[in-house]
């Protein structure tokens, strides 16, 4: 089973979504417009509606100017797990930003140490050097210093 599969719950406000949505418009949702109509965030809506669509709940259609997302089988809503999964989600998040903190505190302390500085120093020697042996390696011109 995949592992973005939603919960009972969660499944059941995304089919909710969907069907209010179609009422409204008279065609099937958006991607975008479930996630605003729910109060989640696109990225999320797009996992809980794929994980949806592995369980053959959802199709996803895509166009070149859209994805529209239409119910294909209700019932199966009723397979979901009612367990939670999102302690797995939070604590990927929580590393995720963990690892964000500690890379903002590397280069904090990079540019505070005049890290900069020494990095542009080197390569503005090796620039030079590299120039100076460019030169050194040419060949004078024809008839040139006498």
């Amino acid at each position: 089973m995949p592992e973005n599969r939603p919960t009972y719950q969660e499944g059941h406000l995304i089919v909710a979504a969907i069907r209010v949505l179609e009422n409204q418009h008279g065609r099937p949702p958006s991607v975008e417009e479930i996630a605003g109509l729910i109060g989640h965030s696109v990225e999320i809506s797009h996992m809980f509606i794929r994980g949806l669509e592995a369980s053959a709940i959802l199709r996803v259609m895509q166009t070149p100017f859209e994805t529209a997302v239409e119910i294909v089988n209700h019932l199966a809503l009723e397979e979901l797990s009612a367990e939670e999964k999102k302690v797995a989600f939070g604590d990927d998040l929580e590393e995720f930003k963990e690892k964000k903190r500690k890379e903002q505190e590397a280069m904090e302390a990079f540019f505070a140490s005049g890290g900069v500085d020494e990095e542009k120093k080197k390569k503005l020697d090796k620039l030079a050097d590299d120039f100076e042996a460019f030169r050194n390696s040419r060949k004078p011109p024809p008839g040139g210093d006498k």
